[in-house]
């Protein structure tokens, strides 16, 4: 621990700095979000333009608090730091009198000074993921891999048969004894469900307390690891479930729908540019001014006219999200168009 200095240089050698959509303006920041969702390499990437940087993991074991605490004060008391940043931060430290601090945690209810200002780092969005390319691959190819290795910035780098197994050990290592119960909801991805009916279903195969649940939900809730998509008209009904990383069944489950994840992965592209997001019979998300998105990979002239049919009276504009299809019309009701995943996430906003 006496090498303080060297813990952000170390730290660096091992990251891959990726630039992001997110900047770092504010003195005292606090990054939280989902687990490898870049927090801690985007506080690196800002912090690389100080001079004396020092970065500390309350996570790390060989961490002692008191050791910790006495070359802090000496190190700002001899103004050999400029910039100090806490990943996996709790309150066990008195923080020194800095003008620039980064607080990193994955829940934005931690015991924050009201001092920082929070910010949610989320995982890559499309446009970010195709910004990472070296190789110059087709959009079409890009798109493919996205579909495959899902948003988490680390997994793009990784040779093919490490992926599977560093998301597995993510998780692992992310949820520790609550690996299980989290691995038992992949299955459930996009479908319509209440706590109350997870419960039901998962005693069957696990042994866990409803009120167990419950509190594993709302901490998932509250790091942005999960979310429960409300109904437009009755906030009691059933919400939809997704998850931070859409990819998620493809190394967890044998059994797994592309349908459901391509919508969990529309999903996260609209949860990037709006803040209210619902959903309604017939159609899978819909934002504030009633503008209805279906994801349909595949789909038919006949399979979008009978799902025009069904909503058209409701919703004014209508968009399907599809793998290759376009097309546009109009009825007497409503405008509606077609258009392919990699158009709308990289031009619609």
């Amino acid at each position: 621990m006496q090498d303080m200095d060297q813990n952000f240089l170390e730290k660096i050698q091992n990251f891959t700095i990726l630039p992001r959509r997110f900047g770092i303006k504010s003195n005292y920041i606090h990054l939280f979000g989902p687990p490898k969702s870049g927090k801690t390499s985007l506080a690196l990437d800002f912090a690389g333009h100080f001079k004396k940087p020092i970065y500390i993991d309350y996570q790390d074991p060989r961490l002692n608090i008191e050791t910790t605490k006495n070359i802090l004060l000496k190190l700002y008391l001899e103004k050999k730091i400029d910039i100090l940043i806490i990943d996996n931060f709790s309150n066990i430290l008195p923080l020194p009198n800095l003008k620039n601090i980064i607080l990193i945690t994955q829940s934005k209810n931690a015991g924050i000074s009201k001092n920082f200002i929070s910010k949610k780092i989320s995982p890559l969005s499309f446009e970010e993921y195709i910004s990472f390319d070296k190789k110059n691959l087709s959009i079409n190819a890009l798109f493919n891999h996205f579909l495959k290795d899902g948003n988490l910035p680390e997994i793009q780098y990784l040779p093919e048969y490490k992926k599977i197994l560093r998301k597995q050990e993510i998780i692992t290592l992310s949820f520790k004894q609550n690996t299980l119960f989290f691995q038992s909801l992949i299955p459930y991805q996009g479908h319509k469900i209440t706590p109350n009916q997870i419960y039901i279903q998962l005693k069957k195969q696990i042994k866990i307390s409803k009120d167990k649940i419950y509190e594993c939900l709302q901490t998932f809730q509250e790091n942005q690891i999960i979310h429960f998509l409300p109904h437009i008209d009755n906030q009691s009904k059933s919400k939809k479930l997704y998850f931070y990383d859409f990819s998620l069944p493809y190394a967890f489950t044998q059994e797994k729908s592309f349908q459901n994840i391509f919508e969990n992965m529309l999903f996260l592209e609209l949860l990037y540019k709006y803040n209210n997001l619902y959903y309604d019979e017939g159609c899978d998300f819909i934002i504030q001014n009633l503008h209805a998105y279906i994801a349909l990979p595949f789909p038919t002239e006949k399979m979008i006219k009978e799902k025009i049919a069904k909503i058209e009276k409701k919703f004014p504009k209508i968009t399907f999200i599809t793998i290759s299809h376009e097309s546009e019309g109009q009825t007497p009701y409503t405008q509606w168009k077609a258009i392919t995943f990699t158009n709308f996430a990289l031009n619609e906003f």
